[in-house]
């Protein structure tokens, strides 16, 4: 929902009011089978999700009426056009005191007469949860845990779509930032750039702070992007920006004027891993199966010591959501309609690490790869005008 005076610009389009409701009605049969007359969401993407609302420490309940908004006089002039409208299918707006929220909660229940009331376990912390039981009666209160994340691991066709553009952004800003890429340029300067080419073309912010690894920088796989200056070797950039509340999530990686001969040839075997796991990728098979099939080819290449982590993970309106693709997952199903990051690596300390990632969408067949940053060997080389020498 966009922020403005006119109703029109601030209600949620037709097609998302559509999919909050289905959200809802999936929320209400999983809320069901837990025995809740209503949840309490408190973490701010969940509300979102089933709401299409953000506000900072604004709370949703979804009843057998519906999803409830609650929040304060800070966003009044955000959801005024929204209440007086009231299109159909939107939830109801209760405006709060803020800091007193728990009061509307309170409020909310004894008008329903709700007898028991979900919290989200896994989200709410143990002082928050007691607020709400010291207000509403500790025996109405009931702790839930992934009612709302589990029915996120599903994408619908308009996440997907949000997801596409995020790539679609993150790729091109890559692009023109390379293009930038200058003399003397250290890694932050890099990072800030790329940020602000992805914003200028239409994202709302990165991510997360993108991972600019130069040299050996690159061997550490959540490197601090810092002050180290980009030189000729090897460049690791793991990247991606939100659009419509999406995020996207990817990694390449570059030779300035050349890539160090080691560092080479793992690039090939990480490539051949990577196609041969999203090859694999297709309903039937757990996530722990997809997983092995990266590992082993890095892993024959002599290699695996050097591959410490899981091999991609969900992706949606977090960057990191579930489920994930790792050796533990023996009894996660591949789904259709999970968007997945497929991203082996090797590190090798003192040397540099590589790493490639794209992101696909399960399909009832196999996998639809969403992102196309060229990633053939000879496309990752960036010639050496453009940096300094080492």
């Amino acid at each position: 929902m966009t922020a403005g005076k006119s109703s029109e610009s601030s209600l949620l389009p037709k097609s998302l009011v559509s999919a909050c409701r289905t959200r809802v009605e999936r929320l209400q049969q999983a809320m069901g089978r837990q025995q809740v007359d209503a949840l309490l969401i408190s973490a701010e993407k969940d509300i979102q999700y089933v709401t299409g609302f953000v506000g900072h420490e604004s709370l949703a309940m979804v009843t057998a009426n519906g999803a409830v908004i609650i929040s304060d006089s800070r966003y009044d002039e955000y959801l005024q056009p929204w209440r007086d409208a009231k299109p159909a299918g939107a939830s109801e707006i209760v405006m709060g005191i803020r800091h007193r929220l728990n009061d509307s909660v309170r409020d909310i229940c004894q008008r329903l007469k709700v007898k028991r009331l979900g919290v989200q376990a896994d989200q709410v912390t143990v002082a928050g949860r007691a607020a709400v039981a010291a207000i509403v009666g500790s025996d109405r209160v009931a702790d839930t845990a992934g009612l709302v994340s589990s029915l996120r691991m599903k994408k619908d066709a308009l996440e997907v779509k949000a997801i596409e553009k995020a790539i679609a952004i993150a790729q091109q800003g890559l692009a023109a930032a390379l293009e930038r890429l200058e003399p003397g340029m250290s890694e932050n300067q890099f990072s800030a750039v790329l940020e602000y080419e992805m914003k200028w073309r239409g994202a709302s912010g990165a991510g997360f702070t993108p991972i600019i690894g130069s040299g050996a920088n690159s061997s550490i796989i959540h490197h601090s992007t810092g002050h180290t200056v980009i030189r000729e070797g090897v460049l690791l950039v793991d990247w991606g920006c939100v659009v419509d509340g999406y995020n996207s999530d990817l990694t390449r990686t570059f030779g300035i004027g050349q890539m160090p001969a080691k560092l080479k040839e793992a690039y090939r075997i990480v490539l051949d891993g990577q196609l041969a796991a999203i090859d694999a990728i297709k309903p039937g098979k757990t996530c722990a199966e997809i997983d092995a099939v990266a590992r082993k080819v890095i892993t024959d290449a002599g290699l695996g010591q050097y591959f410490g982590h899981g091999l991609g993970h969900g992706l949606g309106m977090d960057v990191h959501e579930g489920p994930y693709f790792n050796n533990l997952a023996t009894d996660v199903p591949v789904e259709p309609g999970l968007v997945m990051t497929v991203e082996p690596g090797v590190y090798i300390p003192g040397v540099g690490g590589v790493r490639v990632e794209d992101n696909v969408f399960v399909t009832e067949t196999g996998c639809r790869v969403l992102s196309n940053y060229p990633k053939d060997p000879d496309s990752t080389i960036i010639t050496p005008h453009t940096v300094g020498a080492a």
